[in-house]
């Protein structure tokens, strides 16, 4: 093996120690949100490849095909006999799954954490490929920097270590615009517009949000068009719609052939998928709930105040070094290196739209717009803070440095630290950093912003360890996998419309019939709707409080603290 294949192979057991380092430690330690939703999605899904009833699988808006592949092989390694017992298609919305599955002795836990671990080896794949896609655009070792940088920002880590689809969407969209880069301006070889092709199928089939990077695909298409002007804009024009052509046939059968659905039934699978994603963003609810599509009801905010709110999270989100290197990446037209010149600038237009698509594009769309839904954005920007370190910090070490001291080295790997350690202070919750900057200045002090059930599993684990808590019940919000996963008792769900005024005898009824009740006070705390429910429990002293980061989390009640009067006033709610 000579030295350049050492080299390279080296670099590579580098990045796969630098990407499953942070990832892997307690994968299964807690759940968030959506994920108990996903696995019940996924377990469906593996049923109907079982029965090849492949027209069951799909889910509304967002396929989520490639998360239901990865908890499908979740299935098969830990639970393979559940397509053989004829149970049919558990409501995923009434949580069906997770009694079924403890009632034939399998453990959710065990098949997220399974499928968690599947995901990161995909999301390895990918980050990979990113290395490869970049060092064909920039020096090896930019591009190890690059990629490492953009792989330790705290809300990208927090997200590739979660089941759901935005890592995967993020990192698919990012290396189908590379690919198409390098194969119109570097290497004009056709794997290359074919693999530009596929991770946009995928990143399709994955989300259908993903679309946004048209954005980024349309001005390399543009560029090329301008470049070959000499030869008649037609025949340019030509070209570029023959490229598109191909990258477009290439992404439709990549589509077509990962999704089973789509061999049986194309016309529901994309009425469901399209039809739901055309009705939140033009009518803010799923086709469930507008019952069709109406042109009439379409509206989009055409303001700056949703993609302002939208800028402003991510801004809180990302590091101070993030901040600095996209600052860095402005001054790429003034480096005296005319090799790298062209690539910088390219690498600096495309992220930067990428990173913009997205912003606009939930900005001004209706329905839930939640933070990690523009995850594409925050990988866009931090490979482009990556560059712009690496570009500011070779300049500086050619003018200053003594040629016997590599500072650029040493600097680099200073920088690289110190977003690690920016990730790493928040673990294993790495999704939920702030920026110091802006939280310093006053930003969301009060309480945390989007939280996604994080804490309720401490909470879980303090009542697991008091007596008889076997045989306990406790009633909590956010129940199902955050807190029920962890709880050795009985759960009740507490339903956000108990507190509606119409619902307190619902509200009565499991309050009587609960040991403990679990006031997430990440969320229930910032919503108006809960603040007459809270003012009455906070009439007695909880039993317990959790609190990360400076924000209370949950507060844990003790139900026999509470007071015929605290009864008397929940009843009027």
């Amino acid at each position: 093996m000579n030295q350049k294949r050492i080299k390279d192979v080296g670099i590579y057991v580098l990045l796969i120690v630098l990407f499953l380092a942070p990832r892997l430690p307690k994968i299964g330690s807690f759940v968030t949100l959506d994920e108990p939703s996903w696995l019940s999605q996924g377990a469906n899904f593996y049923y109907a490849l079982g029965q090849r009833e492949f027209e069951n699988t799909v889910y509304e808006y967002q396929p989520a095909v490639t998360t239901m592949w990865i908890i499908s092989f979740g299935m098969l390694a830990y639970f393979p006999e559940y397509r053989g017992f004829g149970q049919g298609y558990l409501d995923y919305e009434k949580g069906r799954l997770d009694p079924f599955m403890l009632d034939h002795g399998y453990d959710p836990l065990t098949l997220l954490t399974y499928s968690r671990i599947i995901q990161v080896f995909v999301l390895l794949i990918l980050f990979l490929t990113l290395y490869f896609l970049l060092q064909y655009l920039i020096p090896k070792w930019t591009a190890v920097f690059v990629v490492a940088f953009a792989s330790f920002d705290p809300f990208f880590l927090g997200h590739t270590r979660m089941l759901d689809h935005e890592a995967m969407v993020s990192l698919f969209v990012v290396i189908s615009v590379l690919s198409l880069a390098i194969y119109l301006t570097r290497e004009h070889k056709i794997h290359f517009l074919l693999l530009s092709g596929a991770a946009a199928g995928f990143a399709q089939l994955t989300k259908s949000s993903s679309i946004a990077m048209l954005a980024a695909i349309g001005v390399l298409l543009l560029i090329q068009i301008y470049q070959q002007r000499q030869q008649g804009w037609g025949r340019a024009l030509l070209i570029s719609l023959k490229t598109f052509g191909l990258w477009l046939v290439v992404l439709i059968a990549t589509y077509f052939i990962f999704w089973p659905g789509m061999w049986v039934a194309p016309g529901k699978m994309l009425y469901e998928v399209f039809g739901n994603a055309f009705s939140y963003a033009f009518q803010g609810a799923r086709l469930k709930v507008t019952e069709n599509l109406d042109p009439s009801r379409f509206s989009l905010d055409a303001s700056f105040g949703g993609m302002w709110s939208m800028a402003q999270v991510l801004l809180f989100r990302v590091t101070p070094l993030t901040w600095l290197g996209v600052l860095f990446s402005f001054t790429f037209r003034f480096t005296r290196d005319r090799n790298l010149l062209r690539p910088y600038l390219q690498l600096f237009t495309l992220m930067l739209v990428t990173a913009m698509a997205f912003i606009v594009m939930f900005g001004i769309a209706q329905g839930r717009n939640s933070p990690h839904y523009i995850l594409s954005s925050y990988l866009s920007l931090n490979i482009l803070a990556g560059l712009g370190w690496a570009h500011a910090i070779q300049w500086t070490s050619e003018r200053f440095a003594s040629p016997r001291v590599n500072l650029q080295s040493a600097v680099l790997a200073a920088v690289l630290g110190v977003q690690i350690w920016s990730a790493f202070s928040f673990f294993p919750y790495y999704y939920t950093y702030r920026n110091p900057i802006l939280y310093k200045m006053g930003w969301y002090q009060e309480f945390p912003q989007f939280p996604y059930g994080e804490g309720l599993e401490i909470a879980a684990r303090y009542l697991a360890e008091l007596p008889d808590a076997d045989s306990s019940t406790a009633f909590s919000y956010y129940v199902r996998g955050c807190f029920s996963y962890f709880y050795p008792g009985q759960s009740i769900s507490f339903r956000p419309y108990y507190v509606d005024g119409n619902h307190a005898n619902d509200l009565l009824r499991n309050l009587r019939s609960t040991d403990y009740v679990i006031v997430y006070y990440a969320n229930q705390g910032s919503l108006e709707k809960y603040k007459a429910y809270l003012s009455i429990l906070a009439t007695v002293e909880p039993l317990h409080v959790i609190w990360m980061n400076g924000y209370e989390y949950v507060r844990i009640y003790d139900i026999n603290s509470f007071t015929p009067e605290m009864y008397e006033a929940l009843a009027d709610l």
